[in-house]
């Protein structure tokens, strides 16, 4: 804002000594132009300080040690720790189910999220650019981990409309966490006080990590609403 303010008390200046009527025009336009495209303006000169001075990508990198890595792990040993009863009986099956899912999720979502810091060029994104790219990899961290999951339970005897069941009804409860975490994304991307992707994607990761600390409530809601549908189902715990 103050690159934006200079630059206009500059031309200001300039104008007043300016006699030839062309040339005050142009400048007059630059003027205009200036003020109606403050915004991009300012995010062009932040981009290209940081892309100069290298600080921009750096501080992205930094965020290989935010705490959302640490609260997954975190996630999938509270997970590990509950336990679920049928008919006031321990049910082991429906008990290992749920932490294999919760395994799976957890542990696609973290390659998904390392691999967005990493990123070449991701530092020099614009910000439409940027968010269609957020868009895009949380979409494909939902179908990873649920490819995963499955896969798994094949292997481990759970039949395709069990899978798809368990899967469905994970989704329904996880509903109204998903179109939060889309109407945030717009609002990050749509709020000029984020300034550099560095402030963008901090956003981004502080709302993921409030989404990985719903999922304990959300798997536990899914679990116990299938009963005793596994209870006699010979499950591979491998």
């Amino acid at each position: 804002m103050e690159s934006v303010a200079y630059i206009n008390n500059y031309i200001i200046e300039i104008i007043k000594k300016i006699d030839n009527p062309l040339i005050l025009l142009v400048a007059l336009l630059i003027l205009g132009f200036s003020f109606i495209f403050k915004s991009n303006i300012i995010e062009l000169f932040n981009r290209l300080k940081a892309n100069l001075d290298g600080t921009n990508k750096s501080k992205i990198l930094s965020l290989l040690n935010h705490d959302i890595f640490p609260t997954m792990t975190r996630v999938e040993r509270e997970v590990a720790n509950n336990k679920f009863y049928t008919n006031q009986k321990f049910d082991e099956t429906k008990t290992r189910m749920c932490y294999d899912f919760t395994k799976h999720k957890v542990e696609q979502c973290a390659v998904r999220m390392k691999a967005v810091v990493e990123k070449k060029g991701i530092d020099s994104m614009n910000k439409n650019a940027l968010k269609n790219y957020i868009l895009e990899e949380q979409h494909y961290m939902h179908e990873l981990y649920i490819k995963a999951i499955k896969e798994d339970w094949a292997l481990k005897g759970i039949g395709k409309v069990d899978r798809d069941y368990v899967v469905l009804l994970f989704e329904k409860f996880r509903y109204d966490v998903v179109v939060s975490f889309e109407n945030r994304i717009n609002s990050i991307f749509s709020n000029e006080g984020y300034n550099d992707n560095y402030t963008l994607l901090l956003a981004v990761f502080e709302m993921w990590a409030m989404g990985i600390d719903l999922l304990p409530r959300d798997m536990s809601t899914t679990f116990e609403a299938l009963n005793g549908r596994f209870k006699n189902l010979k499950y591979d715990y491998k």
